[in-house]
């Protein structure tokens, strides 16, 4: 009975690491926006009305790296990427609404980026190379290459180093270069707050330079960092008029 208890719960471990270690493609989320079904070990969830769907893969666990993924359709094609949800407060309210008013994909933590990871990569989706956020992404940027890709991040002035730091509620970035679509959302930007800085431009610190999205393949510039301090986050939360500009800022710059 021990020696049949024993075998069983190798073969249950065994069975386990292989199904942990089958990593999610995102081919598969690609046909997943045209066939949206469970994917194990996410489940699917439909909302909305049957002319306007929304579409969910929510992880049932951390497997993976859990997380889940929101898809719009006949939505304007931008994607909003959320990665820390529970460690930078209200980022996830703020991209909803970006996702509810401008955007037809969204990915979210569903796990704390420090909480204890199944597998061998972290749990921290702007580290994590592999899982629902990366795939996603990668599905997203093959079916609309010149679109963009927004992630959104929080930030505490009071820990900044610089001058600048100090003082910003919006610092934005696309990597160790910027064009003129990031200029753009500067301008607009500034009509909520004029301490909105790029990153190489006017401050050198929270540019996001080794953030996953940039080893993935992406198109030149079209992910676009935006770390959002404190206050603002509350103010667009708060005031819709201010929510409504944002999401018309990121709208313009699309």
């Amino acid at each position: 009975m021990k020696i049949h208890n024993i075998i069983s719960a190798l073969i249950g471990i065994a069975s386990f690491s292989s199904f942990a270690q089958t990593q999610l493609q995102w081919q598969q989320i690609r046909n997943w926006v045209a066939k949206p079904q469970a994917i194990a070990p996410w489940d699917y969830q439909q909302q909305g009305t049957v002319r306007s769907p929304i579409h969910t893969l929510i992880a049932t666990s951390a497997i993976h790296g859990g997380g889940a993924l929101t898809y719009r359709v006949a939505a304007p094609t931008c994607f909003v990427s959320v990665p820390h949800q529970f460690h930078d407060k209200y980022t996830l309210k703020i991209g909803q609404a970006l996702f509810e008013s401008s955007c037809s994909m969204m990915v979210y933590n569903t796990h704390h980026r420090h909480s204890q990871s199944p597998d061998d990569l972290p749990m921290d989706y702007s580290k994590r190379k592999q899982g629902i956020h990366v795939a996603a992404v990668k599905a997203f940027h093959y079916t609309h290459p010149n679109a963009s890709i927004f992630q959104l991040h929080g930030f505490n002035q009071k820990k900044r180093k610089s001058p600048e730091g100090k003082k910003a509620d919006f610092i934005l970035s696309q990597g160790r270069s910027y064009n003129a679509k990031l200029a753009k959302l500067q301008r607009c930007l500034m009509g909520l707050s004029s301490n909105t800085f790029i990153y190489q431009k006017d401050i050198f610190e929270l540019g996001g330079t080794k953030n996953v999205l940039h080893k993935v393949g992406l198109a030149p510039h079209r992910f676009i960092h935006i770390e959002i301090s404190k206050p603002m986050r509350k103010r667009l939360i708060s005031q819709s008029t201010s929510m409504e500009q944002f999401n018309l800022c990121l709208s313009y710059s699309r």
